[in-house]
């Protein structure tokens, strides 16, 4: 049984003659594959991990739920609006009420004015749109545990090779970084035009150089105090605080940003986290942590993180390689709110409008 309460597809013979393999279990992954099958065509979905989801994450915790990848989405993301819609999922406006703190030189100040634009919060985790992508699918789709080691290019068709064995297609979607795809040898960039493969290689993994943690509490004692829960510190081992509770305040969390590799990540957190709003943040009930950096399947180990933002969106990436028989889908290769699930979802849209327009 997968994390997200959906059960594990059993290892299974390999699979020919689909017609697009897609790459990736994420959300860009997951919407891709739910638009072509709906649209009448035969995919199939190769996940890495033992779940689904990619960097969205999200732990169920005493009353409630805390998101360990994405956090928020915003006003004007129409198509996780849409989503949120479909799949009838409950939200509700992130806090901001009271003051933010900044924290510099030693100092601690309150700022008495909004620092943060409205956003809004996945009452029981962003994962509900990964179970309801997911729940569309035919049975079999995906097949988790699977790593892609190679895809190999013909003229007529792509051969991608996992560890359960070959698959061939017309064409095949890379819904991973592109810079995991390339750091991972799934592609060589021998066989990408040199713009794309350098592109591809450099681009930076969103969150990919991220520990985010998570910091439960009896109760949302900062409020009281008429803070938001948002602190800033660029000087500190997490640069942004920002209140994860519930929409009732239960569960009763704050979050943060930070820098990896941290040495201490749960010591670092609680520690700022004294600093910030005094002793009652002193001894969390628990602290969840995840540095995106480490985990499987997520981010390039050889390639290392670059800075080159300027990427996002790039028009070699936008558009398929191959002769049309290779796709980027990840939210990295969007031209709309790349890095968010926003993003992932424009790139899915695009890469569908690439198979299914005229």
């Amino acid at each position: 049984m997968l994390p997200n309460g959906r059960p594990s597809t059993p290892p299974a013979s390999p699979v020919s003659d689909v017609d697009v393999v897609v790459v990736g279990a994420g959300i860009s992954g997951l919407a891709v594959a739910d638009g072509l099958i709906r649209a009448g065509r035969s995919v199939r979905v190769f996940e890495a991990g033992p779940s689904l989801g990619g960097r969205i994450r999200s732990v169920e915790v005493p009353g409630g739920h805390a998101d360990l990848g994405p956090t928020w989405f915003w006003p004007g993301e129409q198509r996780v609006a849409r989503l949120v819609d479909e799949f009838g999922l409950t939200i509700h406006d992130q806090w901001a009420t009271g003051d933010a703190l900044v924290a510099a030189d030693g100092v601690v100040r309150r700022l008495d004015r909004p620092v943060m634009p409205p956003s809004y919060r996945f009452t029981n985790g962003a994962v509900g749109l990964i179970d309801g992508l997911a729940g569309r699918l035919p049975s079999g789709t995906v097949t988790v545990d699977c790593p892609v080691t190679r895809i190999e290019r013909a003229d007529d068709h792509v051969t991608v090779h996992t560890t359960q064995g070959p698959s061939t297609a017309e064409a095949v979607i890379a819904a991973v970084p592109p810079s995991l795809a390339m750091d991972s040898g799934m592609i060589d960039p021998d066989h990408l035009e040199p713009l794309v493969a350098e592109a591809a290689s450099s681009i930076p993994v969103w969150m990919g150089g991220v520990t985010k943690a998570v910091a439960i509490y009896p109760e949302p004692f900062w409020r009281h105090l008429g803070l938001s829960g948002t602190a800033f510190g660029p000087d500190q081992p997490f640069g942004e605080v920002h209140d994860m509770s519930g929409p009732d305040g239960t569960p009763a969390m704050l979050f943060g940003f930070g820098q990896a590799p941290l040495a201490d990540p749960v010591g670092a957190f609680a520690e700022q986290l004294t600093a910030l709003f005094g002793p009652k943040a002193a001894q969390p009930a628990q602290v969840l942590v995840v540095d995106w950096g480490q985990q499987p399947f997520t981010a390039p180990t050889r390639l290392g993180h670059t800075n080159r933002y300027d990427l996002y969106g790039s028009p070699h990436l936008t558009k398929p390689s191959w002769a049309g028989r290779l796709h980027w889908a990840s939210t990295e290769t969007a031209t709309t709110a790349p890095g968010h699930i926003e993003g992932a979802l424009a790139a899915a849209e695009r890469t569908l409008g690439a198979f299914l327009t005229p």
